[in-house]
Order: structure tokens, then C-alpha cells, then sequence
């Protein structure tokens, strides 16, 4: 969502639509959580530098901005942030020399409330003082109603009747209860409300705000607050209004009518104590001292001191790389020779350990990186799916339809009896839900019971993570230019395969010297016990496994024809070469292959010795994040790790399935030799890119274009989620309910929550993202200037963004004034070690960028 532009919500006349079009920027952007995508949580202040928009974001929402200085001041004291990081930050703050002398003196001097929240819209604006006045506790009243009416409205499937009739809108809907009902629709039956509702939604807003308000100047501030009295729905049906498709179930709803609803429920409650004699907004004696949003809340306070010690403790994080990559030996000269094996995995921070280990483990292994949906962008439906979903990133709108078929006959699941699984979803009545509920819910809370106590290593009903048979075969080669009932095309042709192929090759730097074996790694995660698990899984491919991605990217890679077209272009692909894919299962540290039946005897001996290294890798990377887990093994061995991540991915107890993107902090886009040996503690998202291939920064602005939105909004949304878990967060996961499939909330009258669980991001350390891009200043230049509307991220440091000189090595920190040499804080020297598993040892927080020794022959 692009960022809004800053003006008045009101004119001389106020116009209804366009206040709403406004204050509609300054709710959440998160869809249904069957599609959960990361984005930056403060998209509404992106236009403004990162400091002065969290600052106006906490006078809007009356969220913290930063740690504790406490948290700061520990850091400092055990070596964490430097001196340097420090006096670093100062010059940053571009501050007078009385500002900074007063700074000086001050910085050390703790205090418990500094990071508090200042006064925002949302706890103090004219509703809040207005509601005090009055005393009532309207929201107490109003938001149960609210939340049930929305709730059941736009349920996905959770109900087995459907409120809404065919097409009918929000509005409607709510009309017809209030009139039809032979119970009155509380509290709608008041007359006062009752006699209005008949003149429409507009009518019907300013008729209330006409009681409520009293001041056309105040009308668009009263409605924004009304919405962030629970952003969670507010931003929901924003999202459902806006983009319909992201329901499953169509609803028809617009935030016209979800304030149209409310201001009469609101209107109705304060008629039934005071009667139509209260006291008007416009009224207030002290209106003039409460904040508002175009005088007050987007006018940036940054607290000074805050902003330093966080700037210092970035800064610090940041130059553990910037001085390891600074102090590498240069890049290992080509010799000719292609690897044995060469390993294709997602850009995801959570593969980075695994490339780490798979290269440390065989020498003869080379790993890339690129967005884990490979460049092939459709819509795919399994032998299952009753609808075909997206596996591209969000911004794509895929005009492909992948289906899935067998040659192995299905059984019909009709004559199969009903089993304790499967009875809830056959036909329902009253009489034959009571009788379930009475004879089966015994079996079901000893089921319950036992799972809860004895874990077991499968999951239930679910055959495969990937959902792809070993035996299914996808449809991607298109047989017909004519779009089908939907609009789309059913495959690909010939040349749309080698330029979706060529071009992730291309962005890669893979276009010669390939392996005898090429492995396409696709990533998901499976848990039992999570309504976030698509945020767990491949952001690239909308919260989705990408293990349909890798079978197709695989499958035209090795199709005679492509290579021919990809030969003619300039990539010329050995018939000796094999693309095989697989799944990397992160919450369980399992890969699954696919397709194998085309390989020779050759390619089945490589993928023989591959596999073997994979599953020590594996083991290796499951003891790197036990070390996370409180009840992990206290062992050093690898196996029984192993174990522990497959039960409490399996456990239905457990709420931290798996730590995710937990410490993201760096985005590396160049060859794997900048970043090869280096142990990152799996924060590092790694993208793969050829300085020498692209002589006009064409390459560069297609990966960045991709890198900058997916990696900065998982590095947002965690920051964000970690500084208020209240407010920007989603809470604890326990006492979590789903609602309607369309997002959790605490109970059954809570707010849908936005952000990340507490679980989620409590061992998150909140910086921003540093980007380390291998390329010239003058090439970065060529390609940033054509970046667009993404550009505000960089110029307003939403990111960092570093050039490193791909034959000097020499870093270069990006400003919107230019380019200035980055010179590292080095608090201490950079740490050596002979292989990962010496490093992992008794560290239970993260741990300083270390080189690797590097092994010769």
C-alpha cells in the first residue's frame, strides 16, 4: 500500500469518501491469515525518515518507539554496543552543539519511563476525552456487538450456515436483521436508530456525527478514531474492500459501512442512558488541549536520546559484518572446474545455516540463492484443493493456472465411513450435532489428551507437507492459447518457460559451468498447534510450501526444447545436467525429493551422495536451533536434536513449533564467495547476484525490487512486533482464538490481532535491515534510479544499504546526499573458528559474525 500524503481529512465542506479514503492509510495492511505476508507494520509513515515516522506513528496508535533504556544501557555495559557505535550515532543525529552537550551528560542517566508512549489519537484524542466525560464505556458496550456481526458476516467456513445471502452486502445484511428479526437486533431497535437506518450508510455517518460530534472539522478525526479503537477489524475489512479475491468466500463490505454500522450502534447505546439531550464533542471545555491528528500527531517529537542509543546499537550489530567482510581474504579465483553439486534454496534467512553446513560438510557443493517461488509465478491447484492459490509473492498477479493430476486412481471418498476425523465435515443438523457432541466428545478430549502428553513424531491428517504426491505430475505445458471460465491460462508455453528459466538464471549468475546435478530446495513448515503457520511458510509464495515452484522451475529446466531456446540466448545447459526438486520442512529439519524417475544412473549415484550429505546437514542445523529452545537437549549430539525439533513440530502443546525469522538482520546480494566463510548465526537473508554480469545495473533493479519488500518487511514487522507486542504485536499465542479463518483474537470478543505473536519475536533483537549489495556505487546509482515508489525505503532508511566494491572490497554506507565510506565500529577484533558446531557451543543468545577457517583441497 503506498504511503498516504499528509493533508487535511476535512474541507470547507466535509466529503464523506474522501475523509475515509484518508484515514483509511492509517490502518493495518494484513490480510486473512491463510495468507499471512510480511510487510512493514508503519507502511502509513513510510513517505517520512524511519525515526520521524516512528514517531509519528507513536502519536497515532500510542505505541513505544523503542526498547527500554535499561535495554540500551545493558548492552553497552556487557560490550554489546561500543563506543564507537556510539560516538557513531551522535554524528548521525545531526544535532547543535548544545543539543548534543546536553546529550552527552544525559546519556547515561537511567530512567524507567523514557520509552514510553507519548499522548496518541488512539488512548487520547477527542473520543477518549468526550467517553471520560460522559462516563461510559462505550467500547465495552459497541465492540461485542461489532465483533460478532463482522465475525459472522465475513466467516470463512468456520459456521455451518452462512449469514450474508447470496451477494448480499454488509450493509444489507445488517438492515435486514434489524427489520426482519423476530427477536429485535439489540441495541438497533432504539428508535432514535431504528428510524434512520432506512436513509442509507452516508445518511446514516452523518446523522450520527451530526449528534456525536457537532463540528464538521472534527468529523474525520472522530471517525479514524473510532477505527483504531480496534484496528484489527478496521484494517480487515479495508483489506476485503480493496481486494476482494483474498477471500476464498466472497463478502461484500467497504468501511463505509462498517462506520455506518457502528456510529448507529454507538448512537443508540448513548440515546438508552442519556436520552437525546448529552454533551457534543464540540462541546468539550478543554477541546482545544487534545491532540489532533493534522495539528499535533504528524508533527514528529523524535526523542533524542532514544534515537542515539538505538542508532548505537544497530550500528554495532551492523559492523560485525561490515568488518568481516572488510578484513575476508578476496574472492577465490574461478578455476574451471564446475562443482559436483550445485543446490538452488530461497533467499530465507532460515536456510542459511543449511548452505553453511552442506558446503562445510562437501567442498564439491555449490548453494544459491533467489525468492523461494524460482520466478515461476501462477495459480496452483492440487488433487485436493477445492481452489487454486497463488505461488508468486503478493505484488504478482499470475495470469497461469497450474493443475496437479495422477495416474493413480483416487479412491472415492464417499465410500469411505466416517471416522473420527472426518465425521464433523459430513451433513450437519441440531439433532445430529447435539448427539456428536454427547457420544464422540469423550473420544475426541481423550484424543486431545493423549496427544497433549505423548506427542507423536506424524502429523495428523496431513500425508505430506508439500501436498504433492510422489506420483502426481503437474500440467505445465500450455496445449491451448484459450483462457479458461476464469480468465487464466491453463500451463505455460515453450518461450514463457525459458524466460522465466533464463531469467532466474540470469539473476543468479548461473548461466555456465553447471553440475552434473542441480538440486531446487523449496522451503514450508509444519506444526499442529499454530494458526500463524503461513508465516512460517514461503513469504515468496504468498504464505504458502514451494514445492510446487521447485517441481516446475525443475521440470522446464529440464525440458529438451527449453534448453534449446536457453541456448540460443546465451545459457547452454550440458544434457549431462539434472534438476531435481525437493522441500525443505524448517520446523522439522526434513527434506522430501520429487520427481526422480528421469535421472540416469549417473544423476542417481550424485543425488545418492547428495542426499546423504543433506540429512547430516540437517541433523547439524536442528542442534544450531535447539541451542534457542529451553527445553532442548542439553547434548552435543546431533541426532537427538533431531529428534526434539521433530516432536515439538508435532506436539500440539507447543507454541514455538519453530523460532522463524527471529534476529533477521542482514540481506547479502552478490556471489556466494562474500559470504561462504562466514558463520551469520542464521541472519542473513542471501541472495545470489553476479557483480560482473551486469554491466548496466538491469539485473540489480529486478532483485532488489524483490529483495527490498519481502526482506524489509519481515525485518519491520519483526522490529516492530518486538518494540510493542501490544500494540504492533499480536500478543501471547495462548490465549488465542481463530475467528472465522480470517485472524486470531483473545477470546471471542477480542480485536482481531495484528503483527507477531509474542513467540514468535521474544529473542528478537530489533534492528533494521542491513542490505550488503556486491556492485560499484556508479552501477548501484543506475539501478536506484529507476527503483520507483521503493526507493523511499533507502532514502528514508527504512533499510541500510551498503555497496561493497566487487574488486576493492571497499564498503560504502547509501544516503539520499550520496554515498559516504562505511567505516565499521570495531569494538573487537573479528572472531576465527575452525567449523560452526566449536561456535554453537553453550550460546543461548546470538552470537558475533565469526570467519571460518578456510580448507584447502
Amino acid at each position: 500500500m503506498s504511503a498516504p500524503t499528509h493533508h487535511n481529512v476535512h474541507n470547507d465542506a466535509f466529503d464523506l469518501d474522501v475523509a475515509i479514503d484518508h484515514i483509511a492509510h492509517w490502518l493495518p495492511s494484513q490480510g486473512p491469515i491463510k495468507d499471512f505476508i510480511h510487510h512493514n507494520t508503519l507502511h502509513a509513515v513510510q513517505d517520512y525518515p524511519f525515526h520521524e515516522g516512528v514517531a509519528v506513528a507513536a502519536q497515532v496508535y500510542g505505541a513505544k518507539s523503542y526498547l527500554p533504556l535499561a535495554d540500551y544501557l545493558k548492552r553497552y555495559n556487557e560490550g554489546r554496543i561500543s563506543d564507537q557505535a556510539l560516538e557513531w550515532a551522535i554524528a548521525q543525529a545531526n544535532c547543535s552543539v548544545y543539543q548534543e552537550e546536553s546529550l552527552r551528560s544525559s546519556l547515561f542517566e537511567p530512567d524507567g519511563h523514557s520509552h514510553y508512549p507519548p499522548q496518541s489519537l488512539a488512548n487520547h484524542g477527542i473520543r477518549s476525552a468526550w467517553l471520560n466525560h460522559l462516563e461510559i464505556d462505550l467500547n465495552g458496550m459497541v465492540h461485542p456487538v461489532m465483533f460478532r456481526l463482522l465475525s459472522n458476516f465475513l466467516d470463512q467456513g468456520i459456521s455451518r450456515w452462512a449469514m450474508p445471502k447470496p451477494d448480499e452486502r454488509f450493509w444489507d445484511c445488517v438492515l435486514r436483521l434489524v427489520q426482519n428479526s423476530l427477536l429485535p437486533l439489540y441495541p438497533f431497535h432504539q428508535p432514535v436508530v431504528r428510524q434512520m437506518l432506512d436513509a442509507g450508510p452516508d445518511q446514516v455517518i452523518l446523522n450520527c456525527l451530526a449528534k456525536i460530534v457537532g463540528d464538521e472539522t472534527l468529523y474525520g478525526q472522530y471517525l479514524l478514531e473510532v477505527l483504531l479503537a480496534h484496528p484489527g477489524w478496521s484494517g480487515m475489512v479495508r483489506i476485503i474492500e480493496t481486494q476482494p479475491n483474498v477471500l476464498l468466500a466472497p463478502r461484500a463490505i467497504s468501511l463505509k459501512e462498517l462506520l455506518a454500522v457502528e456510529l448507529a450502534c454507538e448512537l443508540a447505546f448513548i440515546d438508552k442512558k442519556y436520552g437525546h439531550r448529552f454533551l457534543q464533542i464540540a462541546q468539550l471545555p478543554n477541546l482545544h488541549a487534545i491532540p489532533l491528528l493534522e495539528r499535533d500527531a504528524t508533527k514528529p517529537q523524535v526523542p533524542l536520546k532514544m534515537r542515539v542509543w538505538h542508532e548505537a546499537m544497530e550500528w554495532s550489530l551492523h559492523s560485525e559484518l561490515l568488518l568481516a567482510l572488510r578484513e575476508q581474504a578476496p574472492l577465490d579465483q574461478a578455476t574451471g572446474h564446475a562443482p559436483k553439486v550445485q543446490a538452488l534454496f530461497c533467499i530465507d534467512d532460515r536456510e542459511c545455516s543449511l548452505r553453511r553446513y552442506l558446503e562445510e560438510m562437501d567442498s564439491g557443493i555449490e548453494t544459491f540463492g533467489a525468492p523461494g517461488f524460482f520466478g515461476i509465478d501462477f495459480l496452483y491447484q492440487g488433487l485436493d484443493d477445492v481452489y487454486p492459490v497463488a505461488q508468486c509473492p503478493v505484488v504478482i498477479k499470475p495470469k497461469h493456472l497450474i493443475l496437479e493430476s495422477t495416474d493413480t486412481p483416487q479412491s472415492d471418498k464417499s465410500d469411505k465411513g466416517e471416522s473420527l476425523s472426518t465425521m464433523h465435515f459430513g451433513a450437519h443438523s441440531m439433532l445430529r450435532g447435539w448427539l456428536y457432541t454427547q457420544t464422540l466428545g469423550l473420544a475426541y478430549a481423550l484424543r486431545l489428551g493423549w496427544s497433549v502428553l505423548r506427542p507423536g513424531g506424524q502429523l495428523p491428517g496431513i500425508q505430506s507437507l508439500s501436498e504433492v504426491e510422489a506420483h502426481s505430475h503437474l500440467h505445465l505445458l500450455r496445449e491451448s492459447d484459450e483462457l479458461n471460465e476464469d480468465g487464466y491460462l491453463l500451463g505455460f508455453s515453450l518461450t514463457e518457460m525459458a524466460d522465466r528459466v533464463g531469467g532466474l538464471l540470469r539473476n543468479i549468475g548461473l548461466t555456465k559451468q553447471f553440475a552434473p546435478l542441480v538440486v531446487v530446495v523449496a522451503h514450508g513448515s509444519s506444526s499442529v498447534n499454530n494458526p500463524h503457520f503461513a508465516a512460517y511458510d514461503c513469504g515468496a509464495c504468498s504464505g504458502k510450501p514451494g514445492a510446487p515452484n521447485a517441481r516446475a522451475f525443475a521440470w522446464m529446466a529440464n525440458h529438451p526444447q527449453v534448453r534449446e531456446i536457453l541456448r540460443e540466448r546465451g545459457i547452454d545447459i550440458p544434457d549431462s545436467t539434472h534438476f531435481v526438486p525437493a522441500l525443505h520442512n524448517t520446523s522439522r529439519d526434513e527434506i522430501t525429493y520429487f520427481d526422480q524417475q528421469e535421472l540416469d544412473k549417473a544423476a542417481r549415484h550424485e543425488l545418492h551422495s547428495f542426499q546423504h550429505s543433506m540429512q547430516h546437514a540437517l541433523q547439524r542445523n536442528a542442534r544450531e536451533r535447539c541451542r534457542w529452545f529451553e527445553l532442548g537437549p542439553k547434548s552435543h549430539k546431533n541426532e537427538e536434536a533431531h529428534r526434539h525439533v521433530v516432536a515439538r513440530a508435532s506436539s500440539i502443546f507447543e507454541p514455538r513449533p519453530e523460532l522463524n525469522h527471529s534476529n533477521n538482520l542482514y540481506c547479502v546480494v552478490g556471489r556466494r564467495g562474500l559470504t561462504r566463510h562466514l558463520f551469520m548465526d542464521r541472519r542473513a537473508f542471501l541472495q545470489s547476484y553476479d557483480p560482473n554480469s551486469d554491466h548496466d545495473g538491469s539485473i540489480l533493479v529486478k532483485v532488489l525490487s524483490a529483495v527490498i519488500p519481502v526482506c524489509g518487511g519481515i525485518n519491520l514487522e519483526y522490529l516492530f512486533s518486538r518494540i510493542d507486542n501490544s500494540v504492533y504485536g499480536a500478543g501471547t499465542k495462548l490465549p488465542h482464538n481463530v475467528i472465522g479463518l480470517l485472524g486470531v483474537a483473545n477470546g471471542v470478543e477480542g480485536d482481531l490481532r495484528t503483527g507477531l505473536p509474542s513467540q514468535m519475536i521474544e529473542v528478537h533483537e530489533p534492528a533494521r535491515l542491513l542490505m550488503v549489495v556486491e556492485q560499484s556505487t556508479a552501477i548501484a546509482d543506475q539501478a536506484i534510479a529507476v527503483l520507483g515508489g521503493l526507493r523511499e525505503w533507502l532514502d528514508n532508511e527504512w533499510i541500510r544499504l551498503v555497496a561493497c566494491d566487487p574488486v576493492s572490497r571497499e564498503l560504502y554506507l547509501y544516503s539520499s546526499k550520496g554515498w559516504n565510506v562505511a567505516e565499521p565500529a570495531s569494538g573487537r577484533p573479528l572472531p576465527v573458528c575452525s567449523r560452526s558446531e566449536k561456535i554453537i557451543v553453550g550460546q543461548t543468545r546470538t552470537i558475533p559474525v565469526h570467519e571460518l577457517e578456510r580448507r584447502h583441497g
